[in-house]
């Protein structure tokens, strides 16, 4: 995703009440692509409905969910 689209992607999550972030980071994974890195807690079934209909993924490592374009 772009880092427009980054951007605008955290906002909603945090404006409806999806995530409640301790810590957030976009990273550039390729040159004009990003990921976001969100640590912190979330609604789980919300959160992956809201990204989908909007046409990102997520992934959750140990400490963070990687949101990505599909």
């Amino acid at each position: 995703m772009q880092r427009k689209e980054a951007v605008a992607l955290f906002t909603e999550l945090v404006a409806n009440g999806y995530v409640q972030p301790s810590l957030v980071s976009i990273e550039q994974i390729k040159p004009g692509k990003f990921q976001l890195k969100i640590k912190g807690d979330y609604n789980s079934k919300e959160f992956e409905l809201f990204l989908k209909n909007k046409g990102f993924s997520y992934e959750e490592n140990e400490d963070y969910l990687i949101i990505f374009k599909t």
